[in-house]
């Protein structure tokens, strides 16, 4: 029986590989599942009585209603499948892993242990409920507006593995940035160790395989009664906040998240503003999907669930000179996402997963309209001081131990 639901499990795995592939192969699992007597206990609008999880095996075969009820099921949970579990590590974070190998083992470190805590250092954070609940085929997942809902996973060759040649004319901003340090507030907290890699031609500070000084995962949810609002965002300090007429509510804090890469990470700079992936989002005004239902998307790019928004006005314009504003206009690939250990953001909003989770469900819900971008806190007397997790346990040390 266990043998039976690990190897279930595995092919919805594999399934990852190929999204649009996928759904059909979902609908092919819940027939699998019926045909090995395990249906799924599942309250359908199309049906008040689905097979029950753990029933006998029928004796005459599945019923045609039977079998509709669990496609039907399969249907409507593939995309959770998609939302809360996924299989592999980022291009990214693969990229990543490759640096702080060379990078360990720079510092001293053998080749194998180098490779080794590159390997444990670029993690998957621990499954979700939801996708445990999946996992185990106990229940399907209510909806919750806040969740873990990312799982990575590694294979054993992967550092070895040779990454996809990447030209530097691909990732040369349009400004020269060479003389540009990380902000203060993102740099390593003293008494932090850490190691640098080069990642993309840039120099990137990471402590136990992750970022400095990230952002925690606060989630505030926005009260019911608010049913419309646009997200407002600040570039200097991450601020992801309610942009609404209501004065109770407008200001309001929602999350906190990551924009720009290495120096340009959430600086206003209007070098950082005009470099092309590398700075953060430009200042003005976006627009999601006109289409409600694709507002939350998959990104064939990113392998993940993405929220796309569109630069329709910029502001600041006196800030920046003809040269700025032009670059500023040409970016694109401008979306709202999760941010995975070890990555940071290319022009980006990048969440961590709780809030991805609540945001992403705002705007899937239709409650969030639109995005306005901001160079500074517009709400300095509301507005939460940025929380940045300044520790790390990450000790040079480790790289000499056997």
């Amino acid at each position: 029986m266990l043998a039976e639901a690990g190897s279930r499990w595995g092919i919805l795995r594999r399934m990852t590989r190929d999204r649009s592939k996928s759904q059909s192969l979902l609908v092919a699992g819940a027939l699998l599942l019926l045909a090995t007597g395990h249906g799924v206990a599942q309250q359908t609008k199309a049906s008040a009585t689905p097979p029950a999880m753990g029933g006998p095996p029928a004796t005459d075969g599945p019923s045609s209603t039977a079998a509709a009820d669990i496609a039907n099921f399969f249907s409507q949970v593939g995309n959770r499948i998609y939302e809360y579990c996924i299989f592999e590590l980022s291009q990214e974070q693969l990229e990543v892993q490759h640096a702080l190998v060379e990078a360990y083992i720079k510092q001293g470190a053998t080749s194998a242990l180098a490779r080794q805590l590159a390997i444990k250092q670029i993690r998957p954070p621990e499954l979700s409920e939801e996708c445990k609940q999946l996992k185990n085929q106990t229940k399907v997942p209510s909806t919750t507006s806040v969740a873990t809902p990312w799982l990575v996973t590694t294979r054993k060759h992967e550092v070895s593995l040779p990454l996809p040649k990447v030209t530097a004319k691909e990732f040369t901003p349009a400004v020269p940035l060479s003389e540009k340090h990380v902000l203060p507030q993102w740099d390593c907290a003293p008494g932090v160790n850490y190691v640098t890699i080069q990642h993309r031609g840039y120099e990137r500070k990471l402590t136990d395989g992750e970022i400095c000084s990230p952002f925690e995962d606060v989630v505030r949810n926005v009260p019911d009664a608010l049913r419309s609002f646009r997200l407002g965002y600040t570039i200097t300090t991450g601020r992801l906040f309610v942009v609404a007429d209501d004065p109770q509510h407008n200001g309001m804090t929602i999350a906190w998240a990551i924009s720009g890469r290495e120096a340009c990470r959430n600086n206003p700079d209007p070098d950082c503003l005009a470099a092309r992936a590398i700075g953060p989002l430009p200042p003005g005004e976006y627009a999601f999907a006109t289409d409600k239902d694709n507002r939350v998307s998959w990104g064939p790019k990113t392998k993940r669930l993405v929220a796309g928004i569109y630069l329709t006005r910029l502001w600041n314009k006196d800030k920046f000179s003809a040269a700025q504003t032009a670059a500023m206009m040409a970016r694109g690939n401008i979306a709202i996402h999760v941010r995975l250990k070890g990555e940071m953001s290319e022009a980006c909003l990048a969440l961590e997963p709780n809030g991805w989770a609540y945001v992403s469900s705002l705007i899937g819900d239709g409650r969030a309209t639109g995005v306005n971008v901001y160079l500074d806190e517009p709400h300095p007397q509301v507005a939460d001081k940025p929380p940045v997790v300044r520790a790390s346990s990450f000790s040079l040390s480790a790289l000499f131990k056997q």
